[in-house]
């Protein structure tokens, strides 16, 4: 059976939802940020030069809502000299309860509460990659959302040998084709009052996760902690199994403290980090101090690098 590529067909579907209701008013909504920072590496991460920037930063979102069709278009600076990414980060179409197309993300982390840093809780990622572009969801209450999510198709790449007559290297190693995979996701989370809890989940291929999160307020504190466990990957899975713990403190209206913790409790060691923020708002100014500290920080599935940034930013 050939891979189904849903997520083209929810591309083309929604469009084609977009130019069929031209006659509604689309409400768009730009967003963004900018400023300059540095940025100085420390721990394992210290041989690393400091950094002065006012490129890295900068992002501009474009929130449109018709009504029926929802799209949000990133336009971020890459950091280097006029660079700029464009992506489009949501694409989907709401109809009632039903919504379809593509979230940037999995209702299998749905149950997830506070910093997600380091850790966002564990998604469904096969060998074909995760399930962030194709999902259909219906919202069966307010606390319970169901999911079908599908990952993409791959397609094969034949091996390439180096040329020995240049000094470039020209390999390229074979990829085998991948076709789409289909499964299934949850969510439900439940705000008690004086504390919310939520219990998420799916399945795709050989991958699957499941999510635990409870939150609660204390005055001006707000205290979560998370635990995921799961498997990624296809035929030979990797278990994976994580915790993060997170406190906000809104210490004055101008001022906020973030601290999280998380730790990797499958990996060799139990690799762990904190990432923290302080952030003090003077009118339109936002200064900032933010700190990754730790070996599971400067794993580049999290941040890259051990390093302390200073900034003043402007959101608009």
């Amino acid at each position: 059976m050939k891979a189904i590529k849903l997520a083209s067909v929810f591309a083309v579907t929604a469009v084609a939802a977009a130019v069929s209701t031209a006659t509604f008013a689309a409400d768009a909504i730009i967003t963004g940020e900018a400023g300059v920072e540095y940025t100085t590496y420390n721990g394992d991460s210290k041989a690393v030069k400091d950094l002065a920037d006012g490129t890295d930063l900068g992002e501009l979102e474009l929130h449109v809502d018709t009504g029926i069709v929802y799209a949000e278009l990133e336009v971020k600076t890459t950091g280097v000299d006029e660079g700029t990414k464009i992506g489009m980060e949501k694409l989907y179409v709401k109809q009632g309860a039903v919504s379809f197309g593509r979230f940037d993300g999995t209702v299998a982390t749905g149950s997830f509460m506070g910093m997600d840093e380091l850790f966002g809780g564990v998604d469904l990622k096969t060998a074909a990659g995760d399930t962030d572009n194709t999902g259909i969801r219906y919202k069966v209450t307010p606390e319970l959302t169901i999911a079908v999510e599908a990952t993409n198709s791959v397609k094969a790449v034949s091996a390439v040998a180096d040329d020995p007559a240049t000094a470039a290297d020209e390999s390229v190693a074979a990829v085998d084709a991948k076709k789409s995979e289909i499964g299934f996701a949850a969510s439900y989370v439940m705000d008690f009052g004086a504390f919310k809890a939520g219990l998420s989940g799916g399945v795709v291929g050989d991958a699957n996760a499941v999510n635990v999160g409870v939150q609660t307020v204390a005055g001006p504190a707000t205290l979560s902690l998370n635990y995921g466990v799961g498997e990624k990957g296809t035929t030979t899975t990797t278990d994976v199994e994580q915790v993060t713990a997170s406190v906000a403190l809104a210490a004055t209206d101008a001022l906020t403290l973030t601290l999280e913790y998380s730790q990797d409790l499958e990996s060799t060691g139990k690799p762990d980090g904190t990432y923290f923020i302080a952030e003090y708002v003077a009118g339109d100014l936002t200064y900032y101090v933010k700190n990754y500290a730790g070996d599971l920080a400067a794993r580049s599935d999290t941040n890259g690098a051990e390093q302390t940034t200073v900034g003043v930013k402007v959101f608009f």
